[in-house]
């Protein structure tokens, strides 16, 4: 399966449609910076994978390459997103296929079903069309740092993944979580193991202090006879024990009762004392109450037909106003002032001489309504002070009255009307000690409830001692499948390595090759891969024995030396039916002397049936690269040279045929061909 064409409409920096068609043999690109070289190879990876792998890692101000896949027009302003379009072609002599993307696609969008025709699916890794786009597509960025510059595990991983080893790798898993499982059921079996045991082991102390708690016989009819007597009963047995069970029910709840009259005692000494006192003072403050109405109601009768106090002082007031008024006026023209009545000037006097002593009368008059006023409030206030004094009194005398009736009411009920707090407490520790009496002799009553204890408990050891016998069972049947497990696991880690070190016997010799063919060093013309490492694996390159290329090659050797791994990669792939090797300048900092290296390289890979398609920026070079790779009539290559149109727009400016070379071209026409 080769690459056909590539076709491209608003992709990356193409606004417009462009074809590019290969050539079955080679095709060498060619192009100044800038002019889409390698929008051609991401075109193709794109159309694979959905994806731009060189650019997976670059973010910037929120932003990815996902942003710049199709063309935004100028300033921003977006073409018709539906006519933009990627489309690549694949084909052999039996089959073709093409895949087409667009910016319209839905996020489901999947080609597996079509990309599948470029490996053999039995084969390939689950990244299968990864691997291929990173193999294949060998890219400036990617030369350095998919080969030296890659740690040694992941280069090993890289070359596992391309020879196609890695059906081991899920056998070894699948083995290993066999061996996960088998572990897990030991450690489950060895754990119920254990709690068989355990269980086994506690129903056995069970049994043992229940034979332990057994009483003697004796005992036992002892503490019947003792029960008999307590409880004036001639039952035997079960009757016996419910009766004291009965009695002992009553003993709590006499106990009950009795604890709260011990506690409260000394509050019920102290009201019964207090309460005579409390009576007597109620019954004064209910004299002085009844006194002190009478007083009151004596006042009140007093003021009862007399004037205001305050009115007769008002009158008083008012008249020695009004006298004052008349002896400043004076008399007016022989008449007064008040009444305009024709009199002298010594009779006018008189007259306010007899307003002014009348004025006193009432003054006086005024004085003793207010005493007596003021004997009604005093009587008042004594009145209202009695009442709350009789009233505090009764309420005093009513609760301790209460508390006194309470508690005799209690011991009343308890058969201890009049005992004293100590006659209490030797009726409670009575109850106390007939109560712990009972209690002793119901446990030795309890025989029957030891021996159904001891029967459960044989029982309970008897299920353990089986459970015991089936859990060890299941633990020898899991410590097998463990051992066995393991022997898989390291079985298959076994055949992987084998089979991988068989595959890795083949290939390096051919990277060995490579690189002796490329030269990139004058001096270390050989180089060693070499695989260390049993679980983890490490593919080392080291020249002159032990120095690493890595650290002491310039970049155009690094960059060479990369080449040969990369080109040994693509060429180890037996799963792959893709023929061909894209190089997007693969010359970058690589002198004159290993590019016809390189040129000779790729020559032969393409007389041995490979596609290459090489992009340089060198003219001179891709002049020697159609040269120097082999043309035939029937394959013949290809030279395509991009560029700007007139609008300043991506496009091929130059495509050309690379035709044979002519048998008769470099011999005279009437000379004679020789064989």
């Amino acid at each position: 399966m080769r690459l056909r064409y590539v076709h491209l409409h608003g992709f990356r920096g193409y606004r417009n449609p462009v074809r590019i068609d290969f050539a079955e043999s080679f095709t060498i690109i060619d192009g100044r910076n800038g002019v889409g070289k390698s929008t051609i190879f991401d075109a193709v990876e794109f159309a694979l994978t959905g994806t731009i792998s060189k650019y997976l890692d670059a973010k910037a101000d929120g932003e990815s390459v996902t942003d710049y896949i199709w063309w935004t027009g100028p300033d921003g302003q977006e073409d018709n997103l539906s006519d933009h379009f990627v489309e690549v072609g694949f084909g052999e002599e039996s089959a073709s296929f093409e895949i087409r993307r667009t910016p319209l696609d839905p996020t489901s969008f999947d080609v597996r079903s079509r990309v599948e025709k470029l490996y053999l699916p039995n084969a390939a890794p689950r990244e299968a069309i990864a691997q291929l786009c990173n193999s294949t597509i060998i890219r400036d960025e990617h030369i350095a740092r998919l080969s030296l510059d890659l740690k040694e595990s992941e280069r090993f991983r890289l070359l596992r993944d391309a020879i196609g080893a890695v059906d081991a790798d899920d056998w070894i898993k699948r083995a290993q979580a066999i061996h996960s499982a088998a572990a897990t059921k030991l450690k489950v079996a060895q754990a119920d193991a254990e709690a068989a045991t355990s269980a086994q082991a506690a129903a056995i102390r069970q049994i043992d202090e229940a034979q332990a708690s057994l009483p003697a016989a004796d005992l036992v009819g002892q503490a019947s006879d003792r029960l008999r007597r307590t409880l004036d009963t001639p039952a035997t047995g079960a009757a016996l024990a419910e009766l004291a069970r009965q009695r002992l029910a009553e003993i709590g709840s006499s106990i009950g009762k009795l604890q709260p009259l011990i506690d409260g005692f000394g509050g019920y000494e102290a009201a019964r004392m207090a309460l005579p006192p409390s009576e007597a003072r109620a019954s004064d403050a209910s004299v002085s109450e009844t006194l002190a109405q009478m007083s009151y109601d004596e006042s009140v009768a007093a003021l009862g037909a007399a004037t205001v106090a305050t009115t007769l002082s008002a009158q008083a007031r008012q008249l020695e106003n009004l006298v004052e008024i008349g002896r400043t006026l004076g008399l007016r023209d022989g008449h007064c002032p008040l009444c305009a009545s024709d009199i002298s000037h010594e009779a006018f006097h008189r007259g306010l001489d007899q307003a002014m002593s009348i004025a006193r009368t009432l003054d006086a008059q005024a004085v003793e309504q207010a005493r007596k006023e003021r004997e009604r409030d005093t009587a008042l206030t004594a009145l209202q002070t009695a009442e709350r004094e009789a009233l505090a009194a009764n309420a005093e005398s009513e609760r301790l009255a209460g508390i006194v009736s309470g508690f005799e009411r209690l011991l009343a009920e308890s058969d201890l009307a009049g005992a004293s707090r100590n006659d209490i407490e030797l009726r409670l520790s009575g109850l106390e000690r007939d109560q712990q009496a009972i209690a002793a002799d119901m446990r030795m009553l309890d025989t029957l409830s030891f021996d159904r204890v001891i029967s459960r408990a044989t029982s309970d050891q008897a299920t353990a001692a089986e459970r015991v016998r089936q859990t060890e069972l299941r633990l020898g049947r899991a410590r097998l499948g463990e051992t066995r497990a393991k022997a898989l696991y390291d079985a298959a880690r076994r055949a992987s390595a084998e089979t991988l070190q068989q595959r890795l016997d083949r290939v390096i010799p051919l990277m060995s090759e490579l690189y002796r063919r490329l030269r990139p060093h004058p001096l270390w013309g050989d180089i060693e891969y070499s695989v260390r490492g049993d679980v983890n694996r490490f593919l080392t390159l080291k020249v002159n024995g032990d120095v690493n290329p890595q650290f002491v090659f310039s970049s155009g050797q690094r960059r060479a030396t990369g080449l040969a791994f990369l080109l040994s990669v693509n060429l180890s792939i037996a799963w792959s039916r893709w023929q061909s090797i894209l190089l997007d300048d693969p010359v970058q900092h690589v002198d004159d002397f290993r590019t016809v290296h390189l040129a000779e390289v790729l020559a032969q890979l393409c007389s041995s049936g490979r596609q290459i398609v090489c992009a340089v920026e060198d003219r001179a070079l891709a002049d020697l690269m159609c040269r120097r790779l082999p043309s035939s009539m029937a394959s013949p290559g290809k030279r395509i040279s991009l560029g700007t149109d007139a609008s300043g727009a991506l496009a091929v400016v130059h495509e050309q045929t690379i035709a044979t070379l002519s048998r008769r071209s470099l011999v005279l026409p009437d000379e004679p061909l020789s064989a």
